[in-house]
């Protein structure tokens, strides 16, 4: 499978160089197929959740392929709910840089975008998706909406993009600090992006919807709040990639009744799931599923199990406002990723206590200056709290930086540290 994948890789590139339009039918063609496996056949996953949220991410990278006439693109953390509501698909740039990444054609489409004046030290995400759109790979959307949080590479990465796309760009400022008056100035340019796209598609979007999908919404996120909570006792064998995808379903495609589905369907099985076992590790950032010595340690393994993600449980709230803008505005105020980096450590330590982590890994992610300046600082309250932590440094999505081997080297030598806490018991 692997040399069929780094084969459809190569040729998507080279096809690309010659016929852009031709290339994107075949890779529509190939993650339809991809689709069709997930569903019929898949694999190693282990729960029903896990086959429940690949199938659908996979679908939310289709359809802005097949279909870019409805689709706008969007950062990761924009609520995406008004879309929903008038039927259009979110096209996510930071998903195609991961999804391009696991087809093994992302090379040319960085090199491309080097070439083009972006810095090496740009996030690979972004800088993936850029050459790819620029070299005539990704479709031009209807539209582009973003936010400030929590890159700093959205600044430049939709901007270029509605230049490049000659489409119409709206971006909701997300103000550094966290309290009320930051939640209604964001509500309030949630409820101009609204008529932004009440202008742009000649729809008007029903309030009833609205409220209904954001309830979704909430009640999405305390299932998996709760799912959290009960996956301290069990034992659930997974796979770096579906952590990514259950970042994405709870953030471009919360409020959608196939995520609302998911997080049902994990709480049902972590009720089945067998009591807990092995090393525990709560993950930071996005993870380098490209690095086949490192999923080797992690991946399907009662022994080693990467418990929690902070990419799917960052913008998770005690409790939302029945108001509907007031409710997104503070999904992405509150955020762990607004405000100084202490508030993202703050949330994971919180968030390793609730899973009985054994451990933390602070993934550095080339290019991602919040997480590398964090790193030390993350470290030191960790281990303070009792939680020993790794930080590791590499890529989530760019093969050229190498490392596989130190990385899965350091992690081995992590995880028999962590059994020897244990009392050496796995």
């Amino acid at each position: 499978m692997k040399d069929i994948v780094t084969s459809f890789g190569a040729w998507i590139q080279a096809l690309c160089d010659k016929n852009p339009e031709k290339a994107r039918k075949w890779l529509t063609t190939g993650y339809r197929a991809k689709n069709l496996q997930l569903k019929l056949a898949p694999g190693k996953l282990t729960t029903k959740s896990a086959q429940m949220v690949a199938v659908q991410t996979m679908n939310s990278m289709i359809a802005p392929l097949a279909h870019p006439d409805k689709a706008a693109m969007v950062s990761l953390f924009l609520p995406c709910e008004p879309l929903q509501v008038l039927g259009l698909s979110p096209y996510s740039c930071e998903g195609f840089g991961c999804f391009l990444s696991g087809t093994q054609a992302e090379g040319a489409f960085l090199r491309y975008a080097e070439s083009e004046g972006l810095p090496e030290t740009f996030c690979s995400y972004h800088k993936i998706f850029i050459g790819a759109a620029e070299k005539g790979l990704m479709p031009k959307p209807r539209f582009i909406l973003s936010t400030t949080l929590a890159c700093d590479a959205n600044m430049l990465t939709f901007r270029r993009l509605a230049e490049y796309f000659d489409v119409p760009h709206f971006m909701v400022d997300v103000p550094y600090r966290t309290d009320q008056s930051a939640v209604d100035y964001v509500a309030d340019q949630l409820r101009d992006m609204v008529a932004f796209l009440e202008q742009q598609t000649g729809q008007k979007l029903s309030q009833s919807a609205l409220e209904e999908t954001v309830a979704r919404s909430n009640r999405s996120l305390a299932n998996y709040h709760r799912y959290m909570t009960l996956k301290a006792d069990k034992c659930i064998p997974c796979e770096m990639t579906g952590e990514m995808f259950a970042a994405f379903a709870l953030h471009i495609l919360l409020g959608t009744p196939e995520t609302e589905a998911f997080t049902l369907q994990c709480l049902k099985d972590v009720e089945q799931a067998a009591p807990a076992e092995g090393v525990r590790l709560l993950w930071h950032h996005t993870t380098p599923f490209w690095v086949a010595p490192l999923r080797q340690v992690t991946d399907f393994n009662r022994d080693v199990q990467i418990v929690g993600c902070d990419m799917c449980f960052e913008g998770i709230q005690p409790a939302f406002s029945a108001d509907p803008y007031q409710a997104m505005a503070q999904r992405v105020v509150y955020s762990a990723f607004n405000g100084p980096v202490s508030r993202r450590i703050e949330k994971g330590v919180e968030a390793a206590r609730q899973l009985k982590a054994d451990g933390a890994v602070w993934f550095c992610h080339w290019g991602c200056k919040h997480t590398l300046g964090g790193a030390q600082l993350a470290k030191e309250t960790f281990e303070a709290a009792g939680i020993p932590t790794l930080v590791l440094d590499g890529d989530g999505c760019d093969r050229s930086h190498g490392g596989e081997g130190q990385l899965a080297t350091r992690m081995e030598a992590f995880v028999e540290l962590l059994k020897q806490g244990k009392g050496g018991q796995t």
